[in-house]
């Protein structure tokens, strides 16, 4: 190890030498590597946590430069994770970073957590967040949530209860130590559209960087093991009004929870997810098929391109179909995966965009 790199950092009372080498054998999973996902991710980095897995299933997009901080215009039309990792590892050549191209659903959850000691949120929407805490409680794993929205951000450093604990891969989270999980904060997802988004609402650069760095610094002192006990707090920071402010949850767990209580892990126990989703923001569809399954990019490539103008990429195959055209006249647009998923571009409507998929990609 490096140790000028991070004197100022083992300077610091409960950190030090040991618990920079616990920083350095630590491996944390960034869920999304959105605007969130990308400044939590810089700082675990520059701090010297070992591991990175990034999982995201988007492609950078000019209107991510605003605020996704590991972005720049070279890497518009990249998947996310892979041109983080890359910016990240230019940053901190010591880290291991593991880039996912693919949707964090629950065929493919249990894996991502493997080998992990803690959860970084970089989502944007309820639906995986349970997925998230359904992992936490079933691995004892920290969870450090955070979410973003015009001026306002919120951030929680997440423990739960060991009570419905099926494996430990982290340290052990004692009773005494636990707190409410997600669940026991949001027992349901909002209903949807009643939620401003960063797309409906805007959201302030800054705002961002105030949330991550909370998050940020919370995985770091736990992984570092402190002596210093984190609270159970909600910490919500308005932009306008300059303030901050915290409330307590250390008793918020309920005991009617499904997930810390009653050991229901239904976001992780739905096999079938969900197999058309709109990406926010964007005019498209992604369909997911039932099982990831490995694509011959190469092959496909060969054959849409006697039907338009597509371009063989590093994880993808990408471009637009000559016969296909949405409300405007405009060519409808591919993106395959290696792992099998699928964005149509230029439609919102789910059954149009599985008939394109099934005319071209045959199912």
């Amino acid at each position: 190890m490096t140790v000028h790199r991070y004197h100022r950092q083992t300077l610091l009372e409960g950190i030090g030498n040991e618990g920079q080498e616990r920083l350095r054998s630590a491996s944390v999973l960034v869920a999304g590597v959105g605007a969130l996902g990308c400044a939590v991710a810089d700082h675990l980095v520059r701090a010297g946590i070992g591991h990175l897995r990034l999982i995201d299933r988007d492609l950078v997009e000019p209107t991510n430069l605003q605020r996704q901080c590991l972005f720049a215009e070279d890497d518009l039309g990249s998947p996310k994770a892979a041109a983080a990792a890359n910016r990240l590892q230019a940053i901190n050549h010591e880290v291991q970073l593991e880039a996912v191209v693919d949707d964090l659903r629950p065929t493919v959850a249990n894996d991502m957590v493997d080998g992990c000691d803690g959860i970084a949120d970089g989502l944007d929407n309820f639906a995986t967040r349970f997925l998230l805490n359904d992992l936490s409680v079933k691995y004892g794993l920290p969870y450090a949530y955070g979410g973003a929205v015009g001026y306002e951000g919120t951030a929680a450093f997440l423990r739960p209860s060991p009570h419905h604990r099926k494996h430990l891969i982290t340290r052990e989270i004692s009773e005494q130590e636990s707190g409410p999980c997600l669940r026991c904060l949001v027992p349901e997802a909002p209903p949807a559209h009643h939620t401003p988004t960063c797309d409906t609402a805007g959201v302030l650069a800054p705002v961002i960087a105030v949330v991550a760095g909370l998050q940020a610094a919370a995985l770091i002192q736990y992984l570092a093991r402190g002596e210093h006990p984190l609270p159970h707090v909600l910490t919500r920071f308005d932009a306008r009004a300059m303030r901050m402010h915290q409330l307590d949850i250390s008793g918020s767990r309920r005991e009617d929870c499904s997930t810390c209580i009653q050991g229901q892990f239904e976001a992780l126990e739905n096999a079938n997810g969900n197999q058309a989703t709109t990406i926010c923001g964007r005019e498209l569809i992604q369909l997911l098929p039932p099982e990831p399954k490995p694509t011959d990019l190469d092959a496909l490539h060969q054959r849409l391109s006697a039907h338009g103008l597509f371009e063989r990429q590093t994880f993808l195959l990408r471009g637009t179909l000559e016969e296909e055209f949405d409300e405007e006249g405009k060519p409808i647009g591919l993106t395959v995966f290696s792992d099998g998923r699928v964005f149509v571009h230029g439609t919102l409507t789910a059954a149009r965009a599985r008939a394109i998929n099934n005319r071209w990609l045959g199912g």
